[in-house]
């Protein structure tokens, strides 16, 4: 596993030296923390991916991490989110906190948090961000839960994997 692991960073690292990218991939890492009863997601995309996403969507500039950033960003950008990605733990749907995003160079980064998780029998995740704006799309996501570990690729045709414990 740990194998498979160091190959996504080898396959990932060139793509990030780049400024222009034809590759459109994205990292979810997903932790369950046992000792605080939580789950968090920290998302890693393109920011210019992510942008022409919300462009086409909401049909106006987005700009982002610019000083001419649209002021409804956040609000688009945690809506995005909510509609494309979506979490269950032991076969029920979780409604997570979104508790923001961060800007570093060509990269936007989405932080989510689930609260008051005891145990997990079960995940399942879904995401299909970016789907809709680029064919060749691959979200990868990596899960953590005590000392299992688990990595999965998601395509368009394939935006959802569970994982029972």
């Amino acid at each position: 596993m740990k194998r498979f692991s160091n190959l996504i960073w080898l396959l990932i690292i060139p793509l990030l030296a780049f400024g222009i990218h034809k590759h459109y991939i994205s990292l979810t890492k997903v932790d369950y923390v046992k000792e605080k009863k939580t789950v968090q997601i920290t998302m890693k995309f393109f920011l210019d991916d992510i942008e022409l996403a919300l462009e086409n969507r909401m049909e106006q500039p987005m700009e982002l991490a610019s000083k001419d950033e649209n002021k409804l960003a956040d609000k688009f950008l945690e809506t995005y989110v909510r509609q494309k990605f979506k979490i269950w733990i032991n076969e029920k749907e979780m409604n997570y906190s979104y508790l923001g995003k961060e800007y570093d160079n060509n990269e936007i980064f989405f932080y989510l948090e689930l609260e008051n998780i005891d145990e997990i029998n079960s995940i399942a995740i879904e995401n299909s961000m970016l789907f809709e704006t680029f064919e060749e799309q691959q979200n990868y996501i990596k899960l953590t839960i005590e000392s299992v570990q688990k990595t999965f690729i998601l395509v368009k045709a394939n935006v959802k994997e569970m994982l029972k414990l």
